[in-house]
């Protein structure tokens, strides 16, 4: 049994010690350790993400951005599961998503462990992708900020202040951003810190684990009256 974030080493400890005492064939013997990656861990997933909490019962940080939505919503759908049976083993593992950073991939499994155990970023302006600005006018928000700031052209021998319409229609895009932090006194970032908070999402809860493995023994026929309570503290 590889595990990977799926059980923690009480649990896996637990369930070697269940499968030594049972006489199950071999094929049986794995059957049972798919159903409890299937049934036990995959659901525990889709049911921590639905909760938004870790399998402890915690409940997730929330978004430091005003977005709203489940978090991590599609992450179950990309779990999938690999057999092993030269090692009486299964593997979990992420795959799919559509990821992207800028035009580049990236594997749902480094998203999967970074939301898993969190992470720090040093990012610079440089290294961020740039969509391209080419004939991008002035956006409304940008038109309003630069009003706020009291942005004003010269109309014959008076200045004025532009109307929201003439800022979107005549400004480009970079030049107003430029002009916003020029008015605002803000210095331009070069270089900043993304702390991402660890929402741990993937792993069962001893109870969730003891559930698991009495159902999966009873979904293969072989202890067809066993109890989780039966089972805690005696594997």
């Amino acid at each position: 049994m590889i595990a990977g974030g799926e059980l923690n080493k009480k649990q896996l400890a637990e369930l070697r010690k269940a499968l030594a005492g049972m006489e199950l064939p071999p094929r049986k013997r794995q059957r049972l350790i798919w159903r409890l990656a299937k049934y036990g861990v995959i659901a525990a997933v889709k049911r921590h993400v639905r909760n938004q909490e870790s399998p402890d019962g915690q409940k997730w940080p929330g978004r430091k951005t005003k977005r709203k939505g489940t978090m991590l919503r599609n992450l179950p759908k990309l779990l999938h599961i690999r057999e092993m049976p030269e090692i009486q083993a299964v593997r979990i593992y992420l795959q799919g998503g559509g990821y992207r950073n800028g035009e580049k991939p990236v594997p749902a499994g480094t998203v999967g462990y970074a939301q898993q155990n969190g992470m720090r970023v040093n990012v610079s302006r440089g290294s961020q992708p740039r969509k391209s600005e080419a004939g991008k006018m002035a956006t409304p928000a940008q038109a309003k900020k630069l009003r706020a700031l009291g942005y004003r052209v010269r109309s014959g021998k008076r200045w004025k202040k532009p109307t929201l319409g003439e800022l979107t229609q005549t400004m480009p895009y970079a030049q107003a951003g430029l002009l916003i932090r020029k008015l605002s006194g803000k210095a331009v970032k070069t270089s900043w810190t993304v702390d991402l908070p660890a929402r741990v999402f993937l792993g069962m809860s001893d109870d969730e684990f003891d559930k698991a493995l009495a159902r999966q023994l009873q979904a293969i026929g072989f202890g067809w009256d066993v109890k989780a309570q039966d089972i805690k503290g005696k594997t």
